[in-house]
């Protein structure tokens, strides 16, 4: 499931109106939103240009999902090294 489509009519957007914006026939966007072809990469980074919104925000549809930002997937790393570093030092 994506929010494709959620998004596009939040945002009053038909799908040819998409389909232009990503230079493809509004049948191949209709594909991508209805998840018979996967969204690929480059037009996730345009549609979440466009909407103004996360990547995981479009492809992510689970109510319970938590979306984070890259710079909190970066912030989570450095912790994960923090702990890793810790356990070695106090843990031996």
């Amino acid at each position: 499931m994506n929010n494709l489509k959620y998004y596009r009519k939040l945002n009053n957007y038909k799908q040819k109106d998409i389909a232009k914006y990503l230079k493809i026939t509004q049948p191949n966007y209709s594909n991508i939103e209805n998840n018979k072809v996967k969204l690929n990469f480059e037009y996730a980074k345009m549609l979440s240009r466009l909407y103004k919104v996360n990547i995981s925000n479009l492809i992510n549809s689970d109510e319970n999902a938590i979306n984070i930002t890259k710079e909190d997937f970066k912030t989570i790393i450095q912790i994960k090294e923090i702990i890793i570093n810790l356990e070695r030092k106090y843990l031996k």
